[in-house]
């Protein structure tokens, strides 16, 4: 059994801050002893009433028996798929960015990411009449070449998908 030590190391420590026992404790907090006691060992769960009692008789917060230094949660993994971008961060750049051109362009970038996995090949893709392929290729230049807009991670993967395009185009 994996104990958890973080509230009941605080209430010991709160009430060795105090000079009192833990049979001291219990009798201020309506306790026992031996409830004190499997507190500050972390063998037993605290309801938020118990909280309160122990608060109250140490005279201090609930929020005192969290420490603060606890270690920082892990980072969450990053998304498995192709980045997208924000309209309203193209729209700082570029003048009339239209909806259905973030569209588009997300589409680009998903089969670009795509294509930088082995054995896949490039696919054909219908462009919508009023999509201007030229300015969503300049839009994803930007994109690409602009730090902070893609992580350099997944910039070398789309660049690695373009790549692969040139060359079966070429080809």
């Amino acid at each position: 059994m994996e104990l958890d030590l973080g509230v009941g190391r605080e209430v010991k420590r709160l009430r060795e801050a105090k000079d009192w026992s833990q049979a001291k404790l219990a009798v201020e907090a309506g306790m026992s002893v031996s409830g004190v006691s499997m507190i500050e060992n972390g063998h037993r769960n605290l309801s938020t009433a118990t909280l309160a009692k122990l608060a109250q008789a140490l005279d201090v917060g609930i929020g005192d028996f969290f420490p603060t230094g606890q270690e920082p949660l892990p980072e969450a993994p990053p998304p498995s798929g192709p980045p997208r971008v924000s309209k309203e961060r193209l729209e700082e750049h570029f003048e009339n960015i239209r909806p259905a051109e973030v569209t588009y362009l997300d589409l680009v970038i998903a089969d670009l990411w795509r294509l930088a996995l082995p054995d896949e090949k490039p696919q054909a893709h219908f462009v919508p009449e009023d999509i201007d392929t030229a300015r969503v290729w300049e839009v994803l230049n930007f994109v690409l070449t602009t730090p902070g807009m893609f992580v350099p991670e997944q910039v070398e993967r789309i660049n690695r998908g373009a790549r692969k395009l040139a060359l079966a185009a070429k080809g």
